[in-house]
């Protein structure tokens, strides 16, 4: 298990908030697996927020096809 500092739990915790913000908060499945990638790049060594955003960016267009598609489904 790896050990965070907390300017990258914050930015884990933004990022996450940002891409899922038109994701329903009762989407808890969607919402895990977006912070399970965003958490896994980190892991792997990219702590960057630009990595970090688009990791998150890349796991909701692998749950619904593309970002556009989030946006645009009634909830």
């Amino acid at each position: 298990m790896h050990e965070f500092k907390i300017d990258t739990i914050k930015a884990m915790q933004t990022i996450l908030e940002e891409v899922c913000r038109h994701i329903p908060s009762n989407s808890s499945a969607a919402r895990t697996f977006v912070a399970t990638k965003i958490l896994e790049c980190a892991g792997s060594g990219d702590q960057t927020y630009e990595g970090l955003l688009a990791a998150g960016r890349r796991a909701v267009v692998d749950q619904f096809g593309n970002i556009d598609a989030v946006r645009s489904t009634p909830w």
